[in-house]
C-alpha cells in the first residue's frame, strides 16, 4: 500500500456506519428501562452481545490506526476517569449514609481498579436498594479485561481461528455443564466481541444479508422457549442468553439496509452523536438516579413508568453537570451537551477499502469510551440473585444472565 493509500485508510477508519452508534443508543435505552422496570421479561430483548459485538467491532478499527498498547492505554484512560468520578460521588453518599465500613478492603481495591476485581467491585447495601449504585460497575470490569486482551484476541483469531473458537466454545459449554452463568456468559460475550473484530473485516454481514430471516428462526424461536419456559433451570439460563442474543444479533444486522437510510438526517445524527459522547455517563449515573428516585421516594416511584419517567430525567439533568469529564478523558473540548452541530455525513470506508456498513451514513468515531455494552447484566453467582421485580429494587430472578 502506497503512503497516500495508507493516509486514506487511515482517515477512514476513523469513520464508521451511524448505524453502529444507533444500536448503541438503542441497547442503552433499553437498559435504562430495564433497570427502572426489573421486569424480568424485558431481559429477552439481550443487548448485552449486541453491545459487546459493537464494541468488537469498534476495537477492530481502532487496533487498524494504532498499536494494541496504545488501543489499550487510551481505552483505560477514557473508562477510568468518569468512572473514578462517579466512584468518588458515590464514597460520598456512602460515607453521608455510615455505610462505608460495609466496604471491605478487597472491594476498596476493586473500586480503585476494577479490572483487579474477581467479581467486580461491590459497594454496601447488597440486598437493598443501595446496590443499586454499583451494582453495574462489573461491566467497566469486563469491558477493561478485553480491552487489555484486545490485541491478543485479534492476533490469534487472525492466525489460529479454529482453536479460539474452539476455546470460547469449549469455555461455554464448561459453563453451562458447571451451571456457572459467569463462566458461560463471560465466553459467550468474548465470542461477541470477536464477532465484532470479523464484522470490522467484512466478513459476518454478507452472511447475514443472505441468510438472516431463517438464521433468526433458527435461534430466536429455541431460545423464546427457553427463557419462558425453563428459566428456572440453571443450566438452561445461559443457552437461553446466547440464542436470544444471537437473535437480536442477526436481527440487528438483516435490518441494517432498511432502517440504515433512515439515520442519516440532522436530527438523528445529533441525538445519536449525543449519545456516543456520554454513553458512559449514562451508564454510570443512570443506576443512581434510580436509587434516588427509590430512596426519596419521588412522586410515581411506585410504578415502572414513574422510575423510568424520573430516571430518565434525573440522569438527562446530571449530564451537563458530569459529562464533560468524558470530554476530559478523550482529550477534547469539554461540552456541556454535545451533538448540537455535527458535520454532513460522508461514505464511509473501512481500514481495508471497503464499505463496512454498504455505503450507509456514517459517523466520526465519538471520541469518548466506546461503551457498548452498557448493560448490567451480573456475572457473579448466585445468579438469580440479581433480578428486581418488587418497587424497592430488592433482588429476585434473573432468568437470562443479560440485564
Amino acid at each position: 500500500m502506497g503512503s497516500g493509500a495508507r493516509a486514506a485508510a487511515t482517515r477512514d477508519a476513523g469513520r464508521r456506519s451511524i448505524y453502529l452508534d444507533a444500536l448503541r443508543a438503542v441497547a442503552l435505552l433499553r437498559v435504562v428501562t430495564y433497570h427502572a422496570s426489573a421486569k424480568w421479561w424485558i431481559t429477552a430483548a439481550t443487548a448485552m452481545p449486541l453491545m459487546f459485538f459493537v464494541a468488537g467491532s469498534l476495537y477492530a478499527s481502532s487496533l487498524e490506526r494504532r498499536a494494541a498498547l496504545a488501543v489499550a492505554k487510551d481505552r483505560y484512560r477514557r473508562i477510568l476517569l468518569p468512572y473514578w468520578a462517579y466512584v468518588a460521588a458515590m464514597v460520598g453518599l456512602w460515607a453521608s449514609l455510615g455505610v462505608l465500613g460495609e466496604v471491605t478492603p478487597a472491594n476498596w481495591v476493586g473500586f480503585a481498579f476494577p479490572v483487579l476485581s474477581l467479581a467486580g467491585p461491590e459497594g454496601p447495601g447488597a440486598g437493598t436498594v443501595l446496590q443499586l449504585t454499583w451494582i453495574a460497575l462489573w461491566y467497566l470490569q469486563v469491558h477493561l479485561i478485553l480491552s487489555l486482551s484486545g490485541g491478543v484476541l485479534r492476533t490469534g483469531l487472525q492466525k489460529v481461528p479454529t482453536l479460539v473458537w474452539a476455546v470460547v466454545v469449549a469455555g461455554f459449554a464448561g459453563g453451562v455443564a458447571l451451571a456457572s452463568n459467569d463462566v458461560a456468559n463471560g465466553f459467550f460475550f468474548v465470542g461477541c466481541w470477536l464477532l465484532g473484530y470479523l464484522h470490522h473485516d467484512g466478513k459476518v454481514q454478507p452472511v447475514v444479508a443472505r441468510h438472516w430471516k431463517w438464521l433468526c428462526a433458527l435461534v430466536g424461536v429455541p431460545g423464546a422457549l427457553l427463557f419462558f419456559g425453563l428459566r428456572d433451570v440453571p443450566r438452561a439460563v445461559p443457552i437461553a442468553a446466547a440464542l436470544l442474543g444471537a437473535f437480536w444479533l442477526t436481527l440487528a444486522l438483516g435490518v441494517q439496509p432498511l432502517v440504515e437510510p433512515h439515520l442519516g438526517g440532522r436530527r438523528t445524527g445529533q441525538v445519536v452523536t449525543w449519545f456516543a459522547r456520554r454513553s458512559l455517563t449514562v451508564y454510570l449515573w443512570h443506576m443512581a438516579a434510580i436509587y434516588v428516585v427509590v430512596a426519596v421516594p419521588l412522586p410515581g416511584a411506585g410504578t415502572s413508568l414513574g422510575r423510568l419517567a424520573w430516571g430518565l430525567a434525573l440522569t438527562l439533568a446530571v449530564v451537563p453537570l458530569v459529562g464533560w469529564v468524558e470530554d476530559v478523558a478523550a482529550r477534547r473540548s469539554p461540552e456541556l451537551w454535545p451533538g448540537r452541530a455535527r458535520p454532513a455525513a460522508a461514505p464511509a470506508t473501512s481500514a481495508r477499502g471497503t464499505s463496512p456498513q454498504q455505503g450507509g451514513p456514517t459517523s466520526p468515531e465519538p471520541a469518548g469510551v466506546d461503551l457498548t455494552t452498557a448493560e448490567t447484566v451480573d456475572l457473579r453467582e448466585p445468579a438469580p440473585a440479581r433480578q428486581e421485580d418488587t418497587v424497592d429494587l430488592r433482588p429476585a430472578d434473573q432468568p437470562t444472565g443479560d440485564a
